[in-house]
């Protein structure tokens, strides 16, 4: 295992390959961990046509809600310049008025915390005994899947605003390309969903394993 730090603390990166080397949780700790992740895993989340037979559904979520904010943050910000700017400075201006000025820039905010949370709905993280998936897309469904068996490593990276709301992002790197092929972004609980998954990869790699 190896773990980088850039830029003093803003990002933390913890790379994972072959065995998995992340240290147990004591008893009590791991005890709530798995009470609290047997409470978010569903398989009601999960289309029933895309399991196999025998499949069983080990995890099934969703990103935090923080996703919204971190997907119209930017818009946001922008727009609460711009009600700022008009406000203090639309009077130099008499072409403006300011009244439309504020009301579209409130309206367009609106709209992209809608299309985050469409995003958010649509967005949905699955691991089962055999596999790993990601399906995304509001109108083109993207669907990501990759047998267990194929994953080479598996990365737990923590940026600085996850860290503030206790978030993470699982990124998976299989054996077909040279890079990460896949995100789980904004998860909670990411060390226990991340452990969940080293755990996974383990039983379904063993010799002559089925993955449970």
């Amino acid at each position: 295992m190896t773990t980088t730090l850039r830029g003093q603390d803003e990002t933390v990166s913890a790379r994972y390959s072959g065995q998995a080397e992340v240290p147990p949780l004591p008893l009590g700790h791991a005890t709530e961990a798995n009470a609290g992740l047997a409470a978010i895993a569903s398989a009601d989340l999960l289309p029933a046509h895309l399991l196999d037979g025998g499949e069983i559904v080990i995890l099934a979520i969703k990103p935090s809600l923080w996703f919204l904010l971190f997907q119209s943050f930017r818009w946001l910000v922008a727009m609460v310049l711009v009600i700022w700017f008009v406000g203090r400075w639309g009077y130099w201006v008499p072409a403006v008025k300011t009244p439309l000025v504020v009301n579209a820039a409130a309206a367009l905010a609106a709209a992209r915390v809608g299309l985050a949370m469409l995003q958010w709905v649509s967005r949905l993280y699955v691991l089962t005994n055999r596999r790993v998936m990601r399906l995304k897309g509001i109108f083109n469904v993207d669907l990501f899947e990759c047998p267990l068996t194929k994953i080479q490593n598996t990365y737990l990276t923590l940026t600085w605003y996850e860290r503030l709301f206790a978030l993470g992002t699982i990124s998976f790197a299989t054996a077909g390309t040279a890079g990460v092929d896949a995100y789980w972004i904004n998860v909670n609980h990411p060390l226990e969903v991340h452990e969940q998954v080293r755990a996974a990869i383990q039983r379904a790699q063993r010799p002559g394993a089925n993955g449970v």
